[in-house]
């Protein structure tokens, strides 16, 4: 009862329920407790999903909610055309490869956030190019399956990690909402479905087999004619725009168009017309950009030490921003007749600056390469990070690198000494931070740059 008010008693017991039957939004997106040992075992098998630690709900539409639920099935009142309508496009295999992981791997230690920017870049340019080629045969993308290498959380992490779940495994298979702001897609209109989206029931058989496995020729590969309704050969450097004719040529009834991200890459980015590519950009610029941060324990710089202050960039703590959206598409038609993207491959991991607004390079063959951004980080070691992308594609601010070159919130009192410091620096800015050990080159323990490295 209240204080102030009488009531009869009433006893009543606190419980507590198993986790792995009643499972929270972590354990169930993150950490898969539906596919832990023993999970077939009856006592294992899952009764709830409570949809906590996701991302993406707004005050208007629970968008984080409703993508992972379906992503697991759990969304039960699409309409039956969700499963049915158009043609879908969808990748066949992974995003990246091995060899890939562990370069980056060997590369930055497991608490670091650059591996999981540096595995991230991959699957937002195969996600970009999918998207491209979904609108240039006016199909709907099915979504790759998604990698996380480091966990999402609002606090600091430890190892990468949500500190309380220290044995999570990395990488783990994570949910859209983990990488991509779900409302950007939604209010955009962008045609896509969940990667399980073929593996659900509601999806008619006939529609999964009534499919063409795109593939295409290395450059200098001789193609030929396709007598199978279900395979097309393409030259290196086919215009994406150039793929639907052919496909329907092969079978006008097609219903799944599949691509594996190798022959994707071979494939010119080019939709039709410079408007197109161009409308394109502006679209992938904003739905494939993100501001989600990752703070590690290990490189925190002056959070609850003594002196602690959020607004002060010599003790404000240090976090990696993402995520970058890929390089746009050309907006000049640089391809056709056989001349291709390239194969997109290589493990080359020598980070440089880039700059806003990168267009694809012309190799000296005329044949188009997109300077690809090696990873995905934005801010790379920021107290907050004012970089992002408005629905128009224009820039709300540029990036910063550190603390130092300033951020929303920062107390204005600070900058005659941190212009001081930035004037003495090379280009006048913070040298590009390491990522593969705390801290920053050239900075002391007091967070003042001093020089050398």
């Amino acid at each position: 009862c209240l204080p102030k008010d009488r009531c009869t008693p009433v006893y009543f017991t606190f419980g507590m329920l198993p986790m792995r039957p009643f499972t929270g939004g972590h354990t169930w997106f993150n950490q898969n407790v539906q596919k832990m040992h023993g999970h077939q075992l009856p006592q294992y098998q899952p009764i709830t999903v409570h949809f906590t630690f996701q991302f993406g709900d707004t005050g208007e539409y629970p968008h984080g909610k409703r993508q992972r639920a379906r992503e697991a099935a759990l969304w039960a009142i699409d309409p039956p055309e969700y499963f049915t309508e158009g043609v879908f496009v969808a990748l066949k295999g992974p995003t990246y490869e091995q060899e890939l992981q562990d370069a980056v791997y060997k590369r930055f230690p497991e608490w670091s956030p650059q591996r999981h920017m540096f595995m991230d870049a991959p699957q937002r340019q195969a996600i970009r190019d999918l998207l491209g080629l979904a609108t240039a045969v006016d199909g709907i993308m099915v979504l790759p399956k998604l990698w996380c290498h480091c966990d999402r959380y609002w606090g600091f992490l430890s190892n990468c990690r949500f500190p309380q779940v220290p044995d999570m495994d990395l990488p783990f298979g994570c949910p859209q909402d983990a990488l991509f702001e779900t409302p950007r897609w939604n209010k955009k209109n962008v045609r896509f479905r969940e990667h399980t989206f073929l593996d659900n029931p509601n999806v008619p058989a006939t529609l999964r087999d009534n499919k063409v496995v795109v593939t295409v020729g290395a450059r200098g590969e001789a193609v030929g004619p396709s007598a199978d309704p279900h395979t097309l050969q393409l030259p290196h450097g086919t215009p994406m725009s150039e793929v639907k004719a052919a496909v329907l040529k092969v079978n006008p009834a097609v219903r799944l168009i599949e691509i594996s991200n190798l022959h994707l890459r071979r494939l010119c980015r080019w939709l039709g017309s410079s408007s197109k590519n161009a409308e394109f950009n502006t679209l992938t610029r904003y739905i494939l950009t993100e501001s989600s941060r990752y703070c590690p324990t290990e490189d925190h710089g002056g959070y609850n030490a003594p002196g602690f202050d959020w607004q002060n960039p010599f003790t404000a703590y240090n976090c990696t921003w993402g995520f970058h959206s890929p390089t746009p598409f050309p907006e000049k038609k640089v391809c056709g007749g056989g001349q291709g993207g390239g194969e997109g491959a290589g493990v080359e991991l020598v980070e440089r600056p880039k700059s806003e607004g990168e267009q694809g390079l012309a190799a000296g063959d005329g044949i188009p390469v997109l300077d690809e951004r090696l990873n995905s980080t934005t801010c790379p070691r920021q107290m907050l990070c004012d970089y992002n992308v408005l629905p128009d594609g224009r820039i709300t601010k540029p990036i910063t690198w550190c603390n130092i070159e300033g951020y929303n919130g920062m107390d204005q009192k600070w900058l005659p000494l941190t212009r001081g410091m930035l004037a003495t620096m090379p280009d006048h800015r913070c040298p590009y931070p390491p990522g593969d050990r705390p801290g920053m080159l050239g900075f002391d323990r007091r967070g003042h740059y001093i020089g050398g490295s």
